[in-house]
């Protein structure tokens, strides 16, 4: 492969790429809001780009009078000098959402007028254009995360493109409609996620209510109010052999090794805890924070964990999803012990005491056994979208130059 023709490439397209300076190919847009024409104060989201600043940052960053800022129209780009670890050379998005908005002198905003449109929100999509900006950026000068880049430096920058305009449609067009089936995917899964949240509102009885809301046929007998000391007891037993294990907020308990995150466990574990399949592990610091759940491991935990252990007629799949509902956290958050939320705690001994209302062991199994079929279908989906990213990676690698 030369380098002046991508890896991958539509059919009856042969022609070599040509350089060509961004200056060349778009126009500056220095328009701004004197009369007011737009109130929307705009921010970049590398996910999202474009994005109202209201609706990013629950709040409006910009100063009161936006008469001296930009004013934004569809279709128009900005590239956000900001740097951060993922987007260590800014970002570069096209305004896609609203008709128009505002933006801050400190971005450079631009209108493409001699290359498809769609083909350079791909592009500024691939780290191509990195090293052009790296190479005019002042060395070094990175002011309050901004980096030093003129708007003079930032035109200059080269890009390689198809000379043929019918080329850049078809890659254009294929990387909308790829974002297409991404966003459909997405809210697919936010959809069964937000179910999910309602479910475990309405399966469970409101705090005083002794039935809930939403209830599988054949049963109508009142659930019992319980202590969880009733339910379960704590498991005491020390090992230093087995799989490491750990208690995550948003997964439950996995293991450590799948974790993306140093190892920060102890050399000499003969103190740490035993955990076995069907137990429910918590980090009593963060027991108010949702970091519970159930083991469906072997291993061992760190002593700073608590791991208790189901008595007879207890379905702990059943109580790991109890654990996970608004109410139970917030039950948990008024029972934690300390005198700032960085030291709250909840050992077995204290939560033992807190009251539950639970139904006979038929109805927890049917409860919790739904719930996993809800968990098994949300994972579907999440894969599902994380491999159609990981395509749309490798396309953005292969597919321009």
């Amino acid at each position: 492969m030369s380098k002046k023709s991508p890896q991958l490439r539509f059919e009856g397209f042969t022609d070599d790429w040509e350089q060509r300076k961004l200056k060349d190919i778009v126009n500056r847009v220095t328009r701004k809001n004197k009369n007011l024409e737009s109130t929307l104060p705009l921010t970049i989201s590398a996910q999202y780009g474009l994005v109202d600043q209201i609706t990013f940052f629950n709040k409006q960053i910009a100063s009161k009078d936006m008469s001296g800022y930009y004013l934004l129209q569809k279709g128009e780009f900005a590239y956000n000098k900001s740097y951060s670890k993922d987007f260590p050379w800014g970002a570069i998005k096209r305004l896609n959402m609203y008709d128009e908005g505002v933006l801050s002198t400190l971005y450079i905003a631009f209108l493409p007028f001699k290359v498809n449109s769609d083909f350079l929100v791909s592009y500024y999509e691939t780290d191509g254009w990195h090293k052009e900006v790296a190479i005019r950026a002042a060395e070094g000068a990175r002011n309050h995360g901004l980096l030093n880049i003129t708007a003079v430096d930032f035109f200059d920058t080269g890009l390689m493109i198809p000379p043929n305009n019918d080329e850049q449609q078809e890659i254009g067009g294929f990387f909308i409609e790829l974002d297409h089936t991404i966003t459909l995917h997405q809210r697919k899964l936010d959809l069964l996620k937000e179910q999910k949240k309602g479910f475990l509102q309405k399966m469970f009885p409101k705090n005083g209510a002794k039935v809930p809301e939403l209830r599988f046929a054949g049963f109508a007998d009142d659930w019992e109010e319980r202590k969880l000391g009733d339910v379960f007891s704590e498991r005491s037993e020390r090992s230093s052999e087995g799989e490491l294990i750990s208690v995550t907020i948003n997964s439950g308990v996995v293991k450590a090794s799948e974790l993306d995150r140093k190892d920060n466990s102890s050399n000499d574990k003969s103190n740490y805890k035993k955990v076995e399949v069907g137990d429910i592990a918590y980090n009593s610091m963060r027991m108010w924070q949702g970091a519970s759940g159930y083991s469906s491991y072997d291993g061992i935990l760190s002593p700073a964990y608590t791991v208790i252990i189901p008595k007879e007629g207890t379905d702990s799949k059943f109580f790991a999803y109890d654990f996970k509902r608004h109410d139970m956290i917030q039950t948990f958050k008024r029972n934690s012990q300390g005198l700032t939320s960085d030291t709250w705690n909840l050992k077995f001994p204290t939560l033992k005491s807190v009251k539950v209302m639970v139904p006979c062991m038929e109805e927890q199994t049917k409860i919790s056994n739904f719930f996993e079929r809800l968990d098994t279908t949300i994972t579907l989906h999440q894969r599902k979208l994380d491999l159609l990213k990981e395509q749309k990676k490798g396309f953005l690698q292969k597919m321009f130059v």
